[in-house]
């Protein structure tokens, strides 16, 4: 299960994720909460190789992916090389430990492609 949600403008439709006090698009004060859907579609993505302090890895890739009802969401992409990688590619996704802090474990968002 994905522990994340969106929130859809009930008067232009457009989804924000994360929260904004207001639309981006047409100022409105009132959404309706979503949950990313189906698979995903890779947008775009990067490696990092300057980590901040507590991660073990010696980079990360990171993307953003589209699920299929249109929620745009930010996480980790599951792969050994950004070469096996591009834009288009279907993603499944999930919500795990991204990092441990102090021995417990911090969820987030990842990405494996199908």
């Amino acid at each position: 299960m994905i522990n994340i949600t969106a929130y859809k403008c009930k008067k232009c439709g457009r989804i924000h994720y994360p929260r904004h006090e207001r639309c981006l698009s047409c100022k409105h004060r009132e959404f309706e909460e979503i949950k990313p859907e189906g698979n995903a579609k890779l947008l775009t993505f990067t490696q990092i190789f300057n980590l901040p302090w507590g991660f073990d890895e010696r980079f990360l890739i990171i993307g953003v992916a589209q699920f299929e009802n249109g929620v745009k969401a930010m996480g980790q992409i599951k792969a050994e090389d950004a070469a096996d990688l591009h834009t288009g590619m279907p993603l499944t996704a999930s919500w795990e430990p991204v990092r441990y802090v102090q021995g417990e474990p911090v969820y987030g968002l990842k990405f494996a492609p199908m």
